[in-house]
């Protein structure tokens, strides 16, 4: 639709270790009844910790602030203690617990970074309140376009947001053209380094048979590429070769596969998808899921829930197309 939509990553630093114990407490008295308040307060206060390197021990230092690693109740406590956080009617926000996303999406850009920088403003002034920190080294500043251009900054705390062609979100890396090359070239790398340290169970050499190198493939290799098949998987043919050439080189070296084998045999006597096949099924299986589904925002993204999709200006493929 030629707008521009931008983005800010924020990284909260040590987002669970540094939750204001007063302040939790002071929200959970407004919502929960007082056995409970209680009991919290019992489970924050009076916790200490020790250090030990080698033989020496160090003494007992109270912990004041944070919730404990590994509870079940941490991310439910720190979901509590930041559901507050201020909100615009210009912008959206994307979270899942420490990771946040405020975008905004205009015709405009300037207007687009003015509605960005207002939201990050009111954040500022919430963050002093409740002893959040920021990591603004960490965060990062996007604007998705296939425009040219120089594209304004934003700021928190008086501290410049750096800009950045790609920010990682939930494990997917997202390019400011949405072409997930980045994301595909990233996950080659890891599938090759995944591959090598297997390499002594499914090589040339390995003395396991044939269905346990193939079990091995589809528990530690295959679920890295399948991730967020269903939003890469519409990338463009040469981007998706990427990650097809990974499963054909490793099919043939789990088989011992002469030359003259060809890929499609491999793959249809292994009884193995392709990666284009993978992305469709997986898609498909996806939309399933979302009708129906009694949340309504997850329900909007089902395509046919969508009203008046725009005209297609470009010759990508969208994500729906992998359900034809």
């Amino acid at each position: 639709m030629k707008k521009y939509c931008s983005a800010v990553s924020l990284d909260v630093a040590q987002a669970f270790d540094r939750v204001w114990h007063p302040g939790l407490l002071y929200k959970l008295k407004a919502i929960l009844p007082t056995p409970y308040i209680l009991f919290f307060q019992s489970y924050l206060n009076n916790r200490f910790f020790v250090t030990k390197v080698g033989t020496e021990v160090s003494s007992n230092t109270p912990i004041l602030a944070g919730v404990p690693q590994g509870a079940v109740s941490s991310p439910f406590l720190y979901n509590l203690f930041t559901a507050d956080q201020p909100t615009s009617p210009n912008t959206s926000v994307a979270e899942f617990a420490d990771d946040r996303i405020i975008y905004t999406s205009q015709n405009d850009l300037h207007t687009t970074i003015l509605h960005l920088q207002n939201h990050l403003n009111s954040l500022s002034s919430w963050y002093t309140k409740w002893k959040v920190k920021i990591n603004n080294e960490k965060s990062s500043h996007i604007t998705f376009s296939l425009r040219q251009g120089e594209i304004p900054s934003v700021n928190l705390n008086n501290q410049t947001i750096q800009i950045v062609p790609n920010i990682r979100y939930l494990g997917l890396t997202l390019d400011k053209r949405l072409t997930w090359a980045e994301h595909i070239k990233i996950k080659r790398n890891t599938l090759n380094l995944r591959r090598k340290s297997l390499h002594y169970l499914i090589g040339n050499h390995s003395k396991l048979n044939l269905n346990s190198k193939l079990l091995i493939y589809k528990q530690f290799l295959m679920p890295i590429w399948t991730y967020g098949i269903q939003l890469w998987g519409a990338a463009k043919p040469s981007n998706l070769n990427i990650i097809q050439r990974f499963q054909s080189i490793t099919l043939r070296m789990i088989t011992k596969a002469p030359f003259y084998v060809s890929n499609h045999t491999l793959h249809t006597d292994l009884y193995i998808k392709t990666v284009s096949k993978m992305s469709s099924i997986i898609h498909k299986r996806y939309r399933l899921r979302l009708e129906n589904h009694p949340d309504p925002l997850i329900a909007a993204l089902n395509a046919q829930t969508i009203p008046g999709n725009p005209q297609r200006r470009l010759k990508r493929r969208w994500c729906r197309d992998l359900n034809s």
